[in-house]
């Protein structure tokens, strides 16, 4: 007769996959949701990373009618996968046990129910989310067993990541610098420099991948058009409806002249006695109206009535004004911050801190920032090590998602997880302080 031997890693393993199941249940029983985003990506818009289009459109093509179905099963079997490579590999680092284990899974899965519902929202999130719980279990294991075989995966599943998600960008220089703090006594060696090289490296293949995309596609060699056009709503929003003026670009200076007109008529600026928070608050919740059916409306209605060349293709003329809007507002940015950088300053910290729901989480964060970094230099373990890179991405996540755009949960619930982590580290490390 058959006996089931039902030991503790098997019960947990049990659980897991009831866990799993349950989550995969409820995710294909639930509708899938189109947003503005999901049209977007399906019509290759310019500002669209080529990830989730490439995704997108071979879905449609190959499933058709029912590719939304399709979808939303890719999007949940790829991300549960994700999730448990990343909570197995986690755990076993940072030695969690079963009463830890059970908070930290939920946290986990907590982004496939409302009101993310990353698997069934038609929007890169559904890959997203496990690209970058893949991204840091590579990129742990890089660090502490420095793996070759982990690089070549290190590199594609980064630039899978920054193809779906361009926020992430930047992360492989946390990762650079968080190798070089463990190494440096040794980074002259050339397999340690070729590492460090390669983390940085592989931006630079990001981008040029990005822009050829869009040279085949829409004619133009330039990256993705969009960055610039939501960093720009927060200097806007803070300046006088006189700044135009220092604007030196003709074509430039008349489209932020009539976004300030319509910005004016819409009543879309803070009110002079609003507080900083309420001023952010009104900032907020009014970002797409400022930005999506303003600035950006206006420049592209000033560029499509602009002539353009005679030997032009159709994708390049309508592709055109998207990338010259971009330009338009990257100097808003850089002008308008300069002239009114105090005022575009609050604004950026009550942006940072609406993220964090509390100040005094961000100032947890920072201060751990900086005191991960002092005690890596003096001792490069693996606890000190782990806070110091996990509080570096959720950090620098945090002040990126500010400075393009404003602080809300789709774009910072990816470290969530991380979070969790920190909480035990430091407790483990309370404990030994306190044994000792």
């Amino acid at each position: 007769m058959l006996k089931i031997n039902f030991n503790k890693s098997n019960t947990q393993l049990y659980i897991l996959l009831l866990a799993y199941l349950s989550v995969f249940v409820y995710c294909i029983l639930s509708e899938p949701i189109y947003s503005h985003d999901t049209y977007s990506y399906l019509r290759a818009m310019p500002y669209r990373q080529l990830g989730y289009v490439i995704f997108l459109k071979t879905y449609s093509a190959i499933f058709g009618s029912f590719f939304d179905t399709a979808v939303v099963i890719t999007h949940t079997i790829f991300s549960l996968a994700a999730v448990h490579f990343f909570f197995y590999k986690t755990s076993k680092l940072f030695q969690l046990n079963l009463y830890l284990k059970i908070p930290y899974i939920v946290i986990l899965l907590l982004p496939f129910f409302p009101p993310l519902s990353i698997a069934n929202n038609i929007c890169s999130e559904g890959l997203s989310y496990g690209l970058y719980l893949i991204y840091i279990t590579i990129g742990l294991d890089i660090l502490f067993n420095a793996k070759q075989k982990s690089l070549k995966r290190y590199v594609i599943v980064y630039l899978a990541l920054v193809f779906m998600r361009s926020q992430f960008i930047f992360s492989t220089l946390i990762f650079a610098g968080t190798y070089f703090l463990i190494y440096r006594k040794s980074i002259i060696t050339r397999g340690h420099l070729i590492r460090v090289m390669l983390f940085c490296g592989v931006m630079l293949v990001a981008s040029l991948t990005e822009r050829t995309y869009h040279k085949l596609k829409d004619g133009f060699f330039k990256p993705t058009p969009l960055g610039f056009t939501s960093a720009s709503t927060a200097p806007i929003y803070v300046s006088d409806t006189t700044d135009y003026n220092l604007i030196e670009n003709e074509h430039y200076r008349q489209i932020l002249k009539i976004s300030y007109d319509t910005l004016n008529k819409k009543e879309l600026f803070p009110k002079a006695d609003y507080s900083a928070k309420a001023s952010y608050k009104f900032f907020h919740d009014n970002l797409p109206k400022i930005c999506n059916q303003t600035v950006r409306v206006q420049g592209f209605d000033y560029y499509y009535k602009r002539p353009t060349p005679k030997d032009w293709s159709a994708n390049q003329i309508a592709s055109y004004p998207f990338f010259e809007t971009e330009e338009a507002c990257k100097e808003f940015t850089k002008v308008l911050i300069i002239d009114n950088f105090q005022k575009w300053l609050k604004l950026y910290y009550s942006n940072i801190n609406y993220g964090f729901q509390s100040p005094l989480i961000l100032y947890f964060i920072v201060c751990l920032f900086f005191f991960s970094l002092i005690k890596s230099y003096k001792n490069a373990n693996k606890d000190n090590i782990s806070l110091f890179l996990f509080s570096s991405l959720i950090l620098s996540n945090a002040m990126f998602i500010a400075f393009a755009v404003h602080s809300i949960q789709r774009y910072l619930f990816y470290n969530y997880g991380l979070l969790f982590l920190i909480l035990i580290i430091i407790i483990n490390l309370l404990k030994r302080e306190r044994a000792a």
